[in-house]
C-alpha cells in the first residue's frame, strides 16, 4: 500500500468523523431551535413523534463514530452498537436535564421517544449491516426480517397519537358550523375540566338542538378558593364567516343561577380586558344562548379580537364556591 493511498484513506476516515459529529450537531440544532409552524394539539404531537427519527439519525451517527474510532478496540460490531444506544440514550437525557433550566418544558416522554428512536434505528440499520461479527453473520433471515417488522410496529404504534390529532382536526373542521354536539368521540379530544366531572348522557326530556340525542351533563365541585370549569380547547379557530356563537344549556334548577363565559383567541395575553368575557342567567329548563360575534370581536380593550384564531372557550359558575349541575349541547356557529 503506498504512502499517498494511505493518507487518501486517513483523510477518507477524518471526513467521515466529521460528517458524522455535524450530523449529531445539526440534529441537536434542529430540536433547539425548529419552531412549531402552530401550536396546536396536532403540531406538538407531531413535534413529539419527531423525536423518534431525530434521535434515530442521531444513534446511526454515532453508531458511525464507533466503528471509525475504536474499531481496533472492540472486534464485535455489537459493541458498537450498545455505545451508540447509550451514547444516544445519555444524549436524550442530557438535552431533557438542559431544558429544564431554559424556557423550554423539560418532558420524560422525550426521553423516551429518543431512546425509542436510537432502538429502532439501530435495530433496522442492522438487519442490512453487512459486516460480519467474528467472520460469520449470526443474523438469519428470518431474525433480520423479524426486526424489521417488530421496528415498523413500534413506529407504527408511536405514530398513532398524532394520527388520532390528525383524525380530530379533520373532524373538527368537517363537522361545521357545529363546534360540538357531545354526538361523536373526536369531540372529547377538545374538552377539559377543572374540579368538575363531565358525562355524556342523554338529553334530559328528549330535547335538544340539532340532532342532539345527547349533552354534556357537567357537575362543577367547587373547592374552597379554587373555582371549577369546562373548557373547550382548540375549536375551529376561523369564525370569520359566521354572525353568532349559540348553545343550549338545560337547568334543573327551579332557579335561575349565573354562568360566566368566556372567550379569547390565540394572542391573549392572560388579562381579562383582552378577552370576551359574559354573565348568563340560566333559567328553569332549557336555555337558548345567543352571542353576537361582533361582542366577541370587539370585547378586547385595546384590540380587536382576531376572529381567524380563535383558541378557547370557558364557561364556569359566576360563584368559584358554587357547586352546579348543567346539561350543555349543540355548541355552534351561525
Amino acid at each position: 500500500m503506498t504512502k499517498n493511498f494511505k493518507r487518501i484513506l486517513i483523510l477518507s476516515k477524518r471526513v467521515k468523523i466529521i460528517i458524522l459529529v455535524a450530523v449529531i450537531l445539526a440534529g441537536l440544532a434542529i430540536l433547539d431551535y425548529l419552531q412549531m409552524p402552530s401550536n396546536t394539539f396536532f403540531w406538538r404531537s407531531a413535534f413529539d413523534f419527531g423525536h423518534i427519527p431525530l434521535f434515530g439519525v442521531i444513534s446511526i451517527s454515532f453508531l458511525g463514530l464507533s466503528k471509525g474510532l475504536f474499531r481496533s478496540k472492540f472486534k464485535s460490531r455489537y459493541i458498537h452498537y450498545l455505545i451508540a444506544f447509550f451514547l444516544t440514550s445519555f444524549l436524550g437525557v442530557l438535552t431533557e436535564a438542559l431544558q429544564y433550566y431554559s424556557p423550554r418544558d423539560a418532558d420524560f416522554m422525550d426521553v423516551v421517544r429518543d431512546t425509542v428512536g436510537a432502538i429502532c434505528f439501530l435495530g433496522f440499520y442492522l438487519t442490512f449491516d453487512g459486516e460480519k461479527d467474528k467472520n460469520k453473520d449470526v443474523l438469519s433471515p428470518k431474525i433480520k426480517n423479524s426486526i424489521r417488522v417488530v421496528v415498523v410496529l413500534i413506529l407504527i404504534a408511536a405514530l398513532i397519537p398524532t394520527g388520532i390529532w390528525a383524525y380530530a382536526f379533520i373532524c373538527r373542521a368537517n363537522s361545521l358550523p357545529v363546534i360540538c354536539d357531545f354526538e361523536s368521540k373526536w369531540e372529547n379530544k377538545f374538552l377539559y375540566s377543572d374540579f368538575a366531572s363531565l358525562e355524556i348522557v342523554k338529553f334530559p326530556m328528549g330535547i335538544g338542538g340539532n340532532k342532539a340525542n345527547h349533552a354534556e351533563k357537567i357537575r362543577f365541585n367547587a373547592k374552597p378558593g379554587v373555582g371549577s370549569a369546562f373548557y373547550i380547547e382548540e375549536p375551529y379557530p376561523d369564525w370569520t364567516s359566521y354572525k353568532y356563537f349559540l348553545f343550549d344549556i338545560y337547568s334543573e334548577y327551579a332557579d335561575p343561577f349565573n354562568l360566566m363565559i368566556r372567550i379569547n383567541d390565540r394572542t391573549h395575553n392572560q388579562d381579562s380586558s383582552d378577552r370576551f368575557n359574559r354573565k348568563l342567567i340560566i333559567e328553569p329548563g332549557l336555555n337558548n344562548i345567543s352571542i353576537p360575534l361582533d361582542a366577541v370581536r370587539n370585547a378586547p380593550e385595546t384590540r380587536q379580537m382576531d376572529m381567524h384564531d380563535i383558541d378557547l372557550i370557558i364557561i364556569f359558575p359566576k360563584s368559584p364556591a358554587e357547586n352546579l349541575v348543567l346539561y350543555l349541547d349543540n355548541i355552534r356557529l351561525e
